[in-house]
């Protein structure tokens, strides 16, 4: 009886959480009844556990052990009002030169790192421009569809916007500007107006030294490029990872950068 009215929820929901199946089945959350249902069909296989509290349904006839939860949808699932970002966004948008093992979400709490089923997410504190009302997408926020549900991530701008504000987060330098060759177009207006919300001078003045290499290809409008010299710092300033002694300055941006980056010496470049 349980499978036969939990199956059309799960049809619908890929994965999930213990208050929307709760719902789902006219019971409270906290209902002991939800948790020996859930047991029930972890048990038999129809499910199984992402995280405390997440769930992924498994198709008839495969075997929950083997089978690979979308990784993606599932952070997504992990806190409310989740934000998929930085390299994590670029891979959602097909700009990744690599894939990753972790997920990178944007999300209220603490930050931090969870190990879910199949891959790690890493939680990142929301920055100024994320904060938004339930339901309410914010500049820079879209909503892509990913198995029938939907998922929230950073626009391709955003996401540029963010990983020059954190390289880190791409994995390196590398990582970066070999995926940035992989970026087909950009609205350049809307790069300056994260940035200029992100406020870090060094992340724009490199910002900016990448579109200006990049003019032709992209399309970027001389408005745009005078936009991030107004931000960009006064004074040289390092960028990127680059240490002192072994920079190379981005001539007219006023920061100095890893050797690599200005001079281009990476496998896809």
């Amino acid at each position: 009886m349980s499978r036969l009215i939990s199956a059309p929820f799960f049809s619908a929901h890929p994965v999930f959480d213990r208050a929307e199946y709760a719902a789902a089945v006219g019971r409270d959350p906290s209902d002991k009844v939800v948790t020996a249902m859930l047991a029930q069909h972890l048990q038999a296989g129809n499910i199984k556990r992402v995280a405390r509290g997440v769930f992924a349904s498994v198709p008839k006839h495969a075997d929950a052990r083997k089978w690979s939860v979308d990784r993606f949808l599932a952070a997504s699932r992990l806190r409310r009002g989740a934000v998929i970002a930085y390299h994590s966004a670029l891979e959602l948008h097909g700009s990744a030169y690599t894939e990753g093992y972790e997920v990178q979400v944007i999300a209220p709490g603490e930050p931090g790192v969870l190990e879910a089923a199949g891959f790690s997410c890493r939680f990142i504190k929301p920055r100024r421009g994320f904060a938004r009302r339930d339901g309410d997408l914010k500049d820079g926020v879209m909503v892509v569809d990913r198995m029938g549900l939907d998922v929230r991530v950073t626009t391709v701008e955003r996401t540029i916007a963010d990983l020059f504000d954190r390289y880190e987060l791409a994995g390196g330098t590398e990582e970066l500007f070999n995926s940035l060759d992989l970026v087909a177009r950009v609205d350049a207006a809307a790069l300056v107006r994260h940035m200029r919300a992100l406020g870090n001078a060094a992340a724009a003045g490199a910002l900016g030294y990448w579109l200006e290499r990049e003019q032709s290809r992209l399309g970027v409008p001389e408005t745009a490029l005078k936009a991030l010299h107004a931000i960009a710092p006064r004074q040289a300033r390092y960028a990127l990872g680059a240490k002192p002694g072994e920079g190379r300055t981005a001539k007219g941006w006023n920061v100095i950068l890893p050797v690599d980056v200005v001079e281009r010496r990476f496998e896809g470049l």
